[in-house]
């Protein structure tokens, strides 16, 4: 593995090879570095790095005419990168983490407005954005040459440089109201405005695709009361709109087969009578994306001895939440990694890959989400139709890759039960060896997903039909900007304060999504306590180390932010996901390599949803009526978000004031014809995972009361903004309950008389004690002294394992013997639905 060749690139000259730093021409300048055993320069202050400290062995990159001259990075001479405009001298740009003479507007030959579609109601503020490039198709950021136009009386103002605010006038149907000119190109968005009147008696309900703007027709409306049952409904129109009757108190909902469905719940038809509802598309109906090698980046420095660390993706819109994991970084497979003696195999997703310096280039796919498109991709004749059938999507391509040298990496970086985002959250702020790459305009297609009209979608066959949109040999951007983020304790779950801590450096980009720019983490484990636990180079609990890189590749000038999650790495026996994040806004990132001067994000953590439960029956049961949901969320939350997924990935979204959560809420009925989302399965019925989540919303005041009718009112924020728009999210991600057979482990095996059997369960915590949710109970049934026999197990047979074992009566005996097992409450009550795993078995 040492032997391949390394590669004198980056901003320096390599030395000689060395041993130690006494092979260097000068011990107090260079440093032999043992990765590569190669001199390089070495310093201990900013000063070190120039030419009158280093005299006759001054660094050009760090001395040139015009250059901001270098910092000393991890005792490492490396030029200095900006982050934003006001880094560089009057009169320039910062652009690709360099200043230089601002673009002029003759370069750009084409734009695109987003939002290009908007549907809404007189009075409405709108916010866009142009997107524009030049003749090679790279992403232009212009200082100033952006006009914008008013082309009718629909929108009602305008703006300078890259963005425009308008308010929607006078009513119209679809038109070009809005132009943006640049050089030689312009581009237009499309607007419809409905009039602000309501018809009395009723609610008009306004339909919209929450990713394109675009209206959602032949949607049903509904009306429910308090118990549930459908008291109306209508069908959206072609602009997406219904009026549908109601008064006071309702649950609002809208259904539509290719969306998830969305409901109001205890909406004031009264007091909010004009409604947006913005919907996503069902997650996993269609899958696509990008594909190929892993991009070749320009390196600040190259070693043969290392391991590099590659993550692809495409920019997420909306709350991390809203994606099917799958969507993300793709389905898991299986990975062959050559370390040691002999291949170890990774379980890694397919946008992320692992490989020794030199080899060949591992093959990595990003999935994407549905969006706009145009007709420059291959394989859409018809832009718009692809879009308002989601079979396209444009996003901001992403990659981030690093050289970890060998012989700089933990001993167990690859054990059995680490977490590999983690342990990379705690390499990458060490090292400089890491690098960001961007493709502002990846544009891909989505086919339907194999296997998804049998409800058992595999996102791991789909095919990619386009390419990694990066050049062969992409620039890439240093993560140049290392600091320190404090991070607030940490909240507890089940009595103990979760053990790891995130922090995601990213850019927000309008209509494209989050996109990661750097990463940093740190475990809770020494002391489990509040605070995270004290870096090795900082010192100080409670301070995460970050690495990030500046905005670039067309992202410059939108806006920093810091996404600090809490969460549990404890595998829960059943199946729940605990997590609590912060979404704060980053002025511009900072050089702070000690962590001098902490970023402090403001916020407090929201406590978890412990309390959270539903009552999956139609029929009163456990203290619930039926289909109610129970939970008493932190007082600072203003929407409560109540999510049913089945197996296909479709969604069911119940949107409820804090305050109706602690008396329970009842989720409606479908309308015929609909599924009923909050079960899995038609043959037999199950329960469909269900998340819980208090988010705290930027706008929404808890004490106004109304928090989701006021979000989505005409003249409110915006359902589809509520990403923008969120402060705080505490997550609760309940498990499937789920019984299977281990032993016997298929039907026919023989058993000895009084033999023990067992049981696996997940997403059900056994126990009978406070905080567990019941027992598995085994019935025999047939054979000799079986019949009625009944077997209880109440605990499992080691903590964290989910496995029940069970003895069998001494003279139980026969042939075709069936045990039944079934998941039963406290109280001995089966589930409902029935959860249960049966064998037949010989007894002798």
């Amino acid at each position: 593995m040492d032997t391949g060749t390394d590669l004198p690139v980056g901003p320096f000259p390599q030395g000689a090879y060395c041993s130690v730093d006494q092979d260097c021409l000068d011990p107090a300048l260079f440093f032999c570095d043992s990765a590569t055993s190669r001199c390089e320069p070495a310093c201990l202050t900013r000063e070190d790095c120039g030419q009158a400290r280093r005299g006759p062995h001054a660094l050009a990159a760090c001395d040139e005419a015009g250059g901001a001259g270098c910092q000393c990075d991890m005792n490492r001479c490396v030029p200095v990168v900006c982050a934003a405009d006001t880094d560089c001298d009057s009169g320039e740009v910062c652009r690709d983490g360099a200043c230089g003479s601002p673009p002029s507007e003759s370069r750009a030959v084409g734009c695109e407005v987003t939002p290009d579609v908007v549907v809404g109601t007189s009075g409405m503020t709108v916010d866009f954005r142009v997107w524009v490039r030049e003749a090679t198709g790279a992403p232009l950021v212009l200082r100033d040459g952006v006009a914008w136009e008013a082309l009718s009386a629909s929108v009602v103002g305008g703006g300078e440089g890259h963005q425009a605010s308008v308010v929607l006038g006078e009513p119209a149907s679809e038109h070009l109201a809005l132009a943006a000119r640049v050089g030689s190109a312009s581009c237009h968005a499309r607007v419809t405005v409905l009039p602000a009147e309501v018809a009395p008696g009723g609610v008009r309900v306004l339909v919209v695709d929450a990713l394109t703007g675009r209206p959602v027709p032949l949607a049903v409306v509904a009306v429910s009361g308090e118990d549930g049952d459908l008291e109306a409904a209508m069908v959206t129109n072609a602009d997406g709109a219904a009026w549908v009757p109601a008064e006071g108190k309702v649950a609002l909902s809208a259904f539509h087969p290719d969306y998830g469905y969305l409901t109001l719940a205890r909406h004031d038809a009264s007091q909010f009578r004009d409604v947006r509802m913005a919907l996503r598309r069902n997650p996993l109906d269609r899958f696509g994306g990008v594909a190929g090698p892993f991009p070749t980046l320009t390196e600040p420095s190259s070693t043969a001895v290392s391991l590099r660390v590659g993550l692809v993706g495409l920019s997420v819109p909306g709350l991390p939440s809203e994606l099917a994991p799958e969507s993300f970084l793709g389905s898991e497979r299986e990975v062959a990694l050559p370390l040691g003696t002999g291949p170890d195999r990774l379980s890694l997703p397919s946008g992320s890959a692992l490989w020794l310096a030199g080899s060949a280039m591992p093959h990595v796919a990003a999935p994407g989400v549905a969006g706009v498109c145009d007709d420059s991709l291959p394989g859409v004749l018809d832009a718009e139709l692809a879009i308002r059938t989601g079979a396209c999507g444009t996003r901001t391509a992403w990659a981030l890759t690093g050289a970890l040298p060998l012989n700089e990496l933990p001993l167990n970086l690859l054990a059995p039960g680490m977490d590999p985002l983690l342990q990379l959250g705690q390499l990458v702020p060490g090292s400089t060896r890491f690098l960001s790459a961007l493709s502002r305009d990846a544009r891909f297609t989505l086919a339907p997903t194999p296997g998804i009209l049998t409800g058992e979608p595999d996102t791991g066959a789909a095919e990619y039909a386009q390419a990694l949109p990066f050049e062969r040999e992409t620039p890439g951007v240093r993560l140049s900007f290392p600091f320190a983020v404090r991070v607030p304790p940490l909240p507890q779950y089940r009595g103990a304060h979760l053990d790891r801590a995130y922090v995601l450096a990213t850019v927000a980009v309008p209509g494209r999504g989050m996109v990661p720019l750097g990463l940093g983490a740190a475990a809770n484990v020494a002391p489990a306590d509040p605070n995270t636990d004290a870096d090795a180079r900082l010192l100080r609990p409670g301070l995460v180390p970050v690495r990030m890189a500046p905005t670039h590749r067309g992202l410059e000038g939108l806006p920093y932010r810091l996404v600090v999650s809490a969460t549990s790495g404890a595998h829960a026996q059943d199946g729940t996901v605990a997590t609590s994040a912060l979404v704060a806004n980053l002025p511009r990132p900072e050089f702070d390599p000690d962590g001098l001067r902490p970023v402090d994000a403001g916020l407090s953590f929201l406590s978890l949803p412990e309390s959270a439960r539903y009552n999956f029956d139609g029929d009163a049961h456990g203290e619930l009526d039926g289909r109610e949901f129970q939970a008493q969320v932190d007082g600072r939350a203003s929407v409560v978000r109540a999510e049913f997924t089945d197996r296909a990935g479709r969604r069911w979204t119940v949107l409820m004031d804090p305050d109706d959560t602690d008396g329970g809420v009842v989720v409606p009925r479908p309308p015929l014809g609909f599924e009923d989302r909050t079960f899995d399965g038609l043959l037999q019925p199950a329960r469909a995972k269900l998340q819980v989540e208090a988010l705290r919303v930027r706008g929404l005041d808890r004490r106004m009361g109304q928090g989701p009718s006021r979000l989505v009112a005409a003249e409110g924020l915006g359902v589809e903004r509520l990403a923008d728009l969120t402060e705080a999210v505490a997550t609760l991600s309940l498990g499937r309950p789920e019984v299977t057979w281990r032993h016997p482990e298929a039907d026919g095996q023989r058993l000895a008389r009084g033999s023990a059997v067992r049981v696996s369960v997940s997403g059900f915590r056994l126990g009978t004690g406070s905080g567990s949710e019941g027992q598995v109970r085994v019935s025999l049934r047939g054979g000799t002294d079986c019949d009625d026999q009944v077997l209880f197990a109440a605990a499992p047979v080691a903590p964290g394992r989910g496995e029940a074992e069970l003895q069998l009566p001494a003279k139980c005996s026969g042939l075709g013997v069936s045990l039944v097992a079934t998941l039963v409450d406290p109280e001995g009550d089966p589930l409902r639905p029935l959860v249960t795993a049966t064998r037949q078995v010989d007894i002798p």
